[in-house]
């Protein structure tokens, strides 16, 4: 009787462990937000890191942040830091309502 309760309970709690968490699933949202504006141009986002910063600003939204490395490897590669704002629907599905980059303007030269 309890290998019948117990076998089951394992299985969903398994699955429950795999499941995406929720920032998680907002991270890959925004990734795929950025894919979409970058016109082809390469890029590479860290996805833990991206959910590691997401900030809950309420039930249904939450903020995240980070850098995106443009053109990775290459002589025009630049780091930008970036935010991205995300509401899930009732169904919990993520949409993405705000993407802003942040130039860093430091590196450049002073043209006097």
């Amino acid at each position: 009787m309890r290998t019948r309760i117990l076998l089951p309970l394992v299985c969903v709690l398994g699955l429950g462990a795999c499941s995406p968490s929720r920032n998680d699933t907002a991270a890959n949202a925004c990734s795929a937000e950025i894919g979409k504006r970058m016109n082809g141009r390469s890029f590479a986002v860290d996805l833990k890191d991206l959910a590691a910063h997401a900030k809950t600003e309420s039930a249904d939204t939450v903020l995240l942040t980070s850098t995106i490395v443009m053109d990775k490897g290459l002589p025009s590669e630049d780091k930008q830091s970036y935010e991205c704002r995300v509401r899930f629907d009732a169904s919990g599905n993520a949409n993405v309502l705000y993407l802003q980059f942040n130039f860093n303007n430091a590196d450049l030269r002073n043209t006097q």
